[in-house]
């Protein structure tokens, strides 16, 4: 690729590419972090390690943020790119860092999902947990009866007077 004016800025480009890279190895770690405090339940370490999180989420953000400007002067984007014509015009060896930041960026994107889906499962244990022990009930809740018809929790009968 040319660096013409209207071309995309190879330097700044690969630049970029590995700063991503980088970055998102390093956050990569800290969601393995992360998942292991969780299954740990270390609260306390939770919280530290969710600032580091912040922080390099923040540095992704502008990171990303500056790439996709360099690109949208061709009309392109990061996942656009691999299927463009002018994907075939980078190095080989560029290529190969283009793929691997796609990768590292679904591979972060799922860590990250399963990590969410973990504190909030936690969460609702926790919760429903403290309103079984506190004998809040919840008035939409179906149970089956011992003749097998649907119940709610509502109104419950005692057993009768001993």
């Amino acid at each position: 690729m040319s660096q013409n004016t209207g071309e995309l800025n190879l330097k700044q480009f690969s630049s970029q590419i590995v700063g991503l890279t980088h970055l998102l190895k390093q956050f990569s770690e800290i969601l393995d972090q992360e998942s292991d405090v969780i299954k740990k339940n270390q609260a306390n370490q939770l919280v530290q390690i969710t600032q580091s999180k912040q922080d390099l989420a923040e540095q992704l953000n502008s990171l990303t943020n500056e790439l996709d400007q360099t690109l949208a002067n061709q009309n392109l984007n990061l996942s656009s790119l691999v299927s463009s014509p002018s994907f075939t015009l980078f190095s080989q060896e560029q290529q190969a860092e283009i793929k691997q930041l796609l990768e590292l960026i679904q591979q972060c994107h799922d860590k990250n999902l399963a990590n969410g889906m973990s504190i909030q499962i936690l969460s609702n244990i926790n919760k429903h947990t403290l309103d079984l022990i506190s004998g809040k009930h919840q008035q939409d809740v179906k149970l089956y009866s011992s003749s097998g018809e649907k119940t709610t929790t509502g109104n419950q009968s005692t057993l009768g007077k001993a």
